[in-house]
């Protein structure tokens, strides 16, 4: 039973907003942040409309972003209506701006917008309000607050997703309302999968482990069904549990395993990899020879989700890894050729004039080389990407297929050391790719930085002296060198 008034804290505004969904209230949930004000007029637990005094929220801003608007008309409509007295919607259809339509499909993105800019919340206030419902100006909506939460937080910003989430040793748990909660929810195959394996008995490094997601996409998931309540923590993961829970994590990777094989079968791998030969890159992506730059992208990491060899590590496919890596070489050779205008243009006449298939069997070594080349440079350029915007896992994920198509290039292997230093299970791999980058570029200063700030942080300062001062030798006046050997007390 959700109090009266209370401060906004994590999780406050989707579990308050789902406690009206599973008690069928009706009410106003009235919420406030500095100057903001913003609410949302339940019915029987479904939403019927919102307001807010933000004025990007405002019905006729809805409108103006989506097109059926012009700045004009809007302007035209709020004097009317600040003259008269009218409802700004009122006025745009007897002025024949918008239709009645129109109007219903403004309200119900105007709802959207506003339900999804409070699920970030984190801070300010919010009051339940049970008296009589105020008029509105459009018939009411009724929208499905279930699905409208679900989408709404599915968008939320990794770095809310990350500092809201429980510790890793949390224990979690179905929560006894889950069935009902699940009702009018279409989870995708991804989140049935994690939601299978939680059990009560698993921490989220459990799932982390287990799910063949990969921990980006398994804490994002987790966090959607926290926020959801479909799960709930059961306590946290003592070392006396762990033997307890062994038999549990083998049951969960065979879990994990059968979802997979339903994604890609061993028959649909080998026909793939058979069929490379007398296949060009064309049929190799699944596309058409006119195909869009944009299509080309969407097939390259439809293709690389599914026959993606980590995918497949924990998983009955286990001996099929050398296969796997070969058949998605080949496909990132394909996206190498087709993505870039000039490598396309050469290829389309290579087939033209009967060069080839694919030319395999008349590549140079170099060519195949720089082929590779190109398609680690997609990796790592995807990889930058996602650790711009702090989703680590999916970065390292891309930097180590790229160490594995050039392994030469000691970027890569600095990079992915740099991804692996975020995640706290995997810090001694972070250290190693530092160490392999350094070999590869022993004059490459912001490398040993890398290294002795990363030993610094988990408090080895004797380490980190040790990579600053190895590193003077290679640049004895680089003066970040000696202001890190400083701050580390040497």
């Amino acid at each position: 039973m959700s109090t009266p008034s209370g401060d906004i804290k994590d999780w406050t505004v989707p579990w308050l907003f789902q406690d009206f969904r599973t008690g069928k209230k009706t009410a106003t949930v009235v919420l406030s942040r500095d100057a903001e004000v913003k609410k949302i007029f339940f019915r029987a637990g479904e939403i019927l409309y919102a307001s807010s005094s933000v004025d990007a929220d405002q019905l006729g801003s809805c409108l103006l972003g989506s097109g059926k608007l012009t700045r004009e008309q809007h302007a035209n409509a709020q004097e009317i209506s600040g003259k008269t007295g009218k409802p700004l919607g009122a006025v745009l259809i007897e002025r024949g701006h918008i239709t009645p339509q129109d109007l219903v499909a403004g309200a119900k993105l105007q709802v959207k917008q506003i339900v999804r800019s409070l699920l970030p919340w984190r801070d300010g206030r919010y009051l339940v309000d049970t008296g009589p419902l105020p008029p509105t100006e459009v018939v009411p909506l009724r929208m499905n607050t279930g699905a409208l939460l679900f989408e709404g937080i599915r968008s939320v910003d990794w770095k809310i997703v990350r500092k809201s989430l429980p510790p890793l040793k949390t224990v979690l748990s179905p929560s006894k309302d889950c069935p009902l909660l699940l009702q009018d929810i279409e989870l995708d195959r991804d989140h049935q999968v994690v939601l299978a394996l939680i059990d009560g008995s698993r921490s989220i490094e459990d799932l982390c482990r287990l799910s063949e997601i990969g921990d980006f996409g398994t804490l994002k998931a987790l966090y959607l069904f926290i926020a959801l309540r479909l799960v709930e923590a059961a306590g946290t993961r003592s070392e006396e549990r762990i033997q307890e829970a062994a038999h549990h994590s083998a049951a969960g990777k065979k879990q994990g395993s059968a979802a997979v094989e339903t994604l890609v079968t061993r028959e649909a791998i080998l026909h793939a990899y058979n069929s490379l030969d007398i296949q060009d890159y064309y049929e190799i992506l699944g596309i058409g020879r006119s195909a869009a730059p944009q299509e080309i992208k969407k097939a390259y990491f439809h293709l690389a989700k599914i026959y993606h060899p980590d995918r497949h590590a924990d998983t009955g496919l286990k001996d099929m890894k050398s296969t796997l890596e070969k058949l998605f070489v080949s496909i990132n050779e394909a996206y190498n050729v087709l993505s870039a205008p000039d490598k396309r243009d050469q290829y389309n006449i290579d087939i033209t004039s009967g060069a080839g298939k694919r030319r395999q069997d008349k590549r140079t070594t170099t060519e195949k080389d720089e082929n590779k080349k190109g398609s680690a440079s997609v990796q790592f350029t995807e990889g930058m990407k996602q650790y711009r915007v702090q989703n680590f896992w999916g970065a390292e994920e891309s930097f180590r297929w790229a160490v594995r198509l050039d392994p030469s290039n000691p970027e890569y292997a600095f990079h992915q050391g740099l991804s692996l230093a975020h995640m706290p299970r995997r810090r001694h791999e972070a250290e190693e790719h530092f160490l392999k980058a350094i070999k590869m570029a022993p004059s490459k200063i912001e490398y040993y930085l890398e290294l002795g700030n990363f030993y610094a942080k988990n408090g080895l300062k004797a380490k980190a002296l040790s990579v600053y001062q190895n590193a003077l030798r290679h640049d004895p006046n680089s003066d970040r060198l000696m202001q890190a050997i400083k701050k580390a007390g040497g």
